[in-house]
């Protein structure tokens, strides 16, 4: 059984991890209530972290899952299920988010770079366009 010390060094960076992951799913989320819902967004922003914030107290019971008794093995069972699809569901959102994210901070002179490959030259279209005006 691997030592202590060990086993608190897995078990915090596992909890930032997890702790990172949700907070950059909750700012994607922010934005985009306050985006879509200018009344409404603040309120629902507040609630969503109430709702991420209370998701992840099971995080507390499994650092303090040595001194809980035997008799509450039932409230074990209700803590950690949803736990664990919280979880899974954040772990996704955040893997379904990266790209998006990243596509969206992308340098500025990578966007100059994109627009001229997609834009068709415009310097070729003038000339055939161009009329000829005759003197007579």
């Amino acid at each position: 059984m691997p030592s202590k010390s060990a086993q608190h060094i897995a078990f915090f960076a596992v909890l930032l991890l997890s702790a990172g992951l949700h907070w950059y799913v909750y700012a994607n989320l922010k934005r985009v209530l306050l985006r879509d819902y200018p009344k409404l967004g603040r309120r629902l922003a507040q609630c969503a972290l109430a709702l991420f914030i209370v998701m992840d107290l099971p995080f507390v019971f499994l650092y303090l899952r040595g001194s809980v008794h035997g008799e509450l093995t039932s409230l074990t069972r209700l803590l950690i299920y949803p736990f664990s699809v919280w979880q899974t569901i954040m772990l996704m959102w955040a893997l379904v988010l990266m790209p998006f994210s990243l596509w969206r901070k992308r340098p500025v002179y990578f966007r100059d770079i994109i627009a001229r490959l997609r834009k068709p030259s415009s310097d070729n279209d003038e000339e055939e366009i161009a009329l000829e005006v005759v003197t007579e």
